[in-house]
């Protein structure tokens, strides 16, 4: 994985905020894909079929994982991949957060998503800040016969949400395997019709300002003893952070209260992770990974 430097940076946020949308590519490597791809073969195997029923928004033969930092730890690395957590601050803001994070293998024979903001969830009225901004990686090639992500460009600096139903001029994202796409909150955006026969492999994972809720309950999905396993870089984008004096235990952070309650004092944990498996970790090593 390359760094990106300040002026590539910059170029993705003028991006981000002209268009909607920017691409980097070469954002993650071939080795990084296939373990991806065992990942999805593991998910199968123990889900089959993803997380979520078939049904017309999330698609009938897409298959969508969510929950996944309580499956393989790869979704650790997934979470602060460097490049997002260069570009990110300057699109939502100090002290952003995870909101949610799944996958988004569209199958053969889907048909398009309705265009959609993912912003939507809050209800706020446009023109507003960025609120959420969503990267979807492409694990393999996204082509417009596969089902790229569509958007509208510009979409984000209209005063109005998409209606259902409705037309708009839209664009395939098309990005070799490795690439990640930005796409704001407020952009136009859905899943395009898989009319190739083989499957789009991507992850959807979003992200949002620090003052909003968080999609998925991150700080009571993950078992403590888990969490503190996590690096602080992902544990301050769980919640363990405070963001402008939102979101204080006690007027601090709450990964204080975490630690007192499960840190290194305590006798050895265990859990259960998603694979059915028990991890036992000493306090030693909780103590190294803290």
């Amino acid at each position: 994985m390359r760094a990106l430097t300040e002026t590539e940076i910059k170029h993705h946020v003028d991006e981000i905020a002209e268009h909607g949308y920017s691409i980097v590519e070469d954002a993650f490597d071939v080795d990084f894909a296939r373990q991806l791809m065992d990942e999805f073969e593991h998910l199968e195997q123990i889900r089959p079929g993803g997380d979520i029923p078939p049904a017309p928004f999330v698609g009938f033969v897409t298959r969508r994982w969510f929950d996944v930092l309580n499956d393989g730890d790869i979704w650790q690395q997934v979470a602060v991949q460097p490049t997002i957590m260069k570009v990110l601050p300057r699109v939502l803001g100090e002290g952003f957060l995870l909101s949610t994070m799944g996958t988004a293998i569209v199958g053969p024979g889907e048909k398009a998503q309705p265009l959609h903001v993912d912003d939507g969830v809050y209800a706020f009225p446009r023109p507003h800040p960025n609120l959420v901004c969503n990267t979807m990686w492409a694990v393999k090639d996204f082509t417009e016969e596969n089902g790229a992500t569509r958007v509208v460009p510009g979409s984000n600096n209209f005063d109005h949400d998409p209606e259902f139903g409705e037309s708009y001029d839209s664009v395939p994202v098309e990005m070799k395997a490795g690439s990640i796409a930005f796409v704001s909150g407020t952009c136009f955006h859905g899943a395009g019709e898989n009319r190739s026969g083989d499957d789009r492999y991507g992850l959807t994972i979003n992200y949002c300002n620090g003052s909003m809720r968080q999609q998925e309950n991150l700080m009571l999905a993950i078992h403590p003893s888990r969490m503190l396993s996590f690096s602080r870089e992902l544990q301050n984008i769980l919640g363990f952070q405070m963001c402008k004096g939102a979101g204080h235990l006690f007027a601090g952070d709450p990964r204080s209260e975490m630690e007192r309650h499960y840190g290194p004092a305590d006798s050895d944990r265990a859990w259960l992770d998603r694979r059915g498996e028990k991890v036992i970790r000493t306090t030693t090593e909780i103590a190294s990974d803290s």
